[in-house]
């Protein structure tokens, strides 16, 4: 038997330190399958941008991270501040430090911006990415373990005419889709609202899930919200999101009194002192939350445990992403058993193409887990490069 005093070996430690060498934040844009209009809003020929964020170790490894570049309404980043943000401010306390020591990291970057919590959901993300790939584990398995291997996605449906709506429903059940979501909030026709509903309703039968999301398109408008949802609970709902603006939580509470159908908040809640308001307030049943709304992993594990100690459900996803960011969320929803089903995270289902080398796969309607090192893919650099965009160009106008 060897003598292990005296024996040569390396410190534990040594080759998987794992410290960030540099840290890239780049725009891209993807067109998307068929146009998606929502919030009363027409967003025809209008493309998917996004923000690709890769930080590199000292070793190698390459951890990815993505966020949607959200609509004035929807959060304070613009494209350029996300690169400003990143490449200027955070990126400088990240370099030399150990990609392992993510909940000092993303202290610093609190410290150092308050809020813009995109940016940094985008930074946090690829350095769990970077961490999980260090070791050679499925990041999955770096957060806890995995609780599923595979995820239900909801079928999301962007507002149309009740006809084309329940087509385009039709074809998610045809692919084994169990949950649809219609994009509803038509102001000045409500009894469009109604009809929509109904035609899907008609035609996915009785045994699919079907949910509504008015994106706060009632602002204040308690009367009107309810007036809408009493029409539309006839044809079984699973829940209705958000029907009022963000800052509404009394309004949100009394909308939830009124009606029959649980109700969600989304665009609510961004931050933990925001669910403590919706919690206080009694103003929902269910939250949804969004990794680059509410500033990645940590947060979101934060977020999910404050919910489901007051007794609300949690629910994820963003309708429309590359598989980057669609793997993370499905990597929070597989590690969590407290996420519920189903999950809005379809990658590139919604689009023509896709920066991943290996994009997200799905079954039968589910959302497969990869079992890859990190989050089960890397960067598909010819396509990357295709639809990326050019930053010079972007801040000259």
């Amino acid at each position: 038997m060897k003598d292990l005093d005296t024996e040569k070996t390396e410190p534990v430690g040594s080759i998987k330190e794992a410290i960030v060498a540099g840290v890239s934040v780049d725009l891209f844009s993807l067109k998307p399958k068929k146009s998606y209009s929502m919030a009363g809003q027409d967003y025809s020929g209008q493309n998917y941008f996004g923000v690709l964020v890769r930080v590199r170790t000292e070793e190698g490894a390459e951890g990815l991270g993505e966020v949607f570049v959200t609509p004035g309404w929807y959060g304070p980043d613009s494209p350029l501040s996300y690169v400003y943000l990143i490449s200027q401010v955070f990126t400088p306390v990240l370099i030399g430090k150990s990609v392992f020591n993510t909940a000092e990291l993303v202290q610093r970057m609190d410290r150092l911006w308050m809020g813009n919590l995109w940016s940094k959901a985008a930074l946090e993300t690829a350095l769990y990415d970077a961490a999980a790939k260090t070791l050679g584990v499925p990041l999955a398995d770096l957060l806890g373990g995995r609780s599923r291997e595979r995820f239900p996605l909801v079928g999301g449906v962007g507002e149309d005419t009740p006809e084309e709506m329940a087509h385009s429903a039709r074809e998610y059940v045809d692919r084994g889709f169990k949950t649809i979501k219609l994009k509803i909030g038509s102001i000045a026709d409500p009894d469009l609202d109604v009809a929509r509903v109904r035609l899907v309703r008609e035609e996915i039968g009785p045994h699919v899930v079907l949910r509504v999301d008015a994106n706060g398109v009632y602002g204040s408008d308690v009367r009107g919200a309810v007036k809408l949802i009493r029409k539309i609970e006839a044809f079984d709902l699973d829940h209705v999101e958000q029907p009022l603006s963000h800052r509404q939580f009394r309004g949100m509470a009394r909308v939830r009194e009124a009606i029959d159908v649980p109700l969600m908040a989304d665009e609510s809640v961004h931050t933990l002192e925001d669910a403590h308001r919706v919690i206080d307030a009694g103003a929902a049943d269910i939250v949804k939350l969004k990794m680059a709304k509410n500033g990645g992993y940590r947060k979101c594990s934060e977020l999910i445990s404050a919910c489901v100690e007051a007794g609300l459900r949690i629910e994820l996803g963003n309708g429309i992403q590359s598989s980057i960011a669609s793997f993370h969320e499905l990597t929070l929803a597989c590690s969590n058993p407290n996420v519920m089903p189903a999950g809005e995270f379809p990658g590139p289902d919604k689009l023509v193409s896709d920066i991943a080398d290996h994009p997200l796969q799905i079954e039968d309607g589910d959302a497969l887990l990869p079992i890859a090192p990190g989050i089960g893919t890397e960067l598909c650099e010819e396509s990357f490069q295709a639809c990326r965009i050019d930053l010079t160009a972007l801040a000259k106008g």
